[in-house]
């Protein structure tokens, strides 16, 4: 965003020619000092350039004739300002309130949300860490299955096949490790499936309180942080960030 400033050459009010389009600020009044605000010609007394991404803002001096200066210093190329930078135009020193002219264009500095990069990061780390648990569990769960029919096999087997005869002490026992690692792996397997959905609510909720728009404090939703880096907007108050 361009911002030329000058003084409008009926009124004396303080002129802005905002990326083209024109406005009067008839808050403040400025001494003659003040180059002139010359709209076809587009120049003025200052240029302030705002890099919309991130806020940063420079002033420049344009009219060599006329001083521009900043925080007292009188500038002679482009400077680095703040909203909060004492602007004094001419010779008189006339302070013009940057914040106000901010607030009539209708810009706000982006907010930065760098914050929110290492919580989703963190999100995102512990979600894939449940994930690969609960993976290992069913794997875990499924071999431990196998092990399971096998053993009723081995009790079936004798039964179909005569030919291989099989002690009925060593049946009895057979049935009972199988009904008994069938038991404990069911059991098992429902405590995994349990703490996982546990875990899991600890981190969204976690997650919920942290990944907020830092003005109006929303719940960003599950989406990743380099969506808000190409969006660069909170979908609730519209403010816009900086990554």
């Amino acid at each position: 965003m361009e911002i030329l400033i000058g003084r409008e050459p009926e009124s004396n009010y303080l002129g802005l020619l905002i990326d083209g389009k024109h406005k009067v600020y008839s808050a403040c009044k400025l001494p003659n000092s003040v180059s002139r605000l010359k709209i076809n010609e587009e120049t003025a007394h200052c240029r302030i350039f705002i890099k919309e991404s991130n806020g940063e803002m420079n002033i420049t001096n344009l009219n060599p004739l006329n001083v521009t200066f900043v925080n007292g210093e009188e500038i002679n190329k482009k400077t680095s300002i703040s909203e909060h930078s004492i602007i004094a135009l001419g010779a008189d020193q006339h302070r013009i309130n940057l914040s106000n002219i901010l607030k009539l264009i209708g810009f706000e500095r982006p907010i930065s949300i760098k914050h929110l990069k290492r919580v989703w990061e963190m999100y995102d780390r512990h979600l894939l860490d449940l994930q690969l648990e609960q993976q290992k569990n069913a794997n875990r769960q499924r071999i431990q299955n196998l092990l399971s029919q096998v053993s009723m096999l081995c009790v079936i087997i004798p039964s179909a096949i005569p030919s291989v005869p099989i002690p009925a002490i060593l049946r009895v026992i057979l049935i009972a490790a199988a009904l008994g690692i069938g038991l404990y792996f069911f059991a098992k397997g429902n405590k995994a499936d349990n703490s996982f959905v546990m875990k899991k609510r600890v981190l969204d909720e976690e997650f919920r309180d942290n990944y907020v728009c830092p003005k109006c404090g929303a719940f960003l939703g599950f989406t990743t942080y380099e969506t808000f880096e190409f969006k660069n907007k909170c979908g609730y108050c519209n403010t816009r960030f900086s990554a």
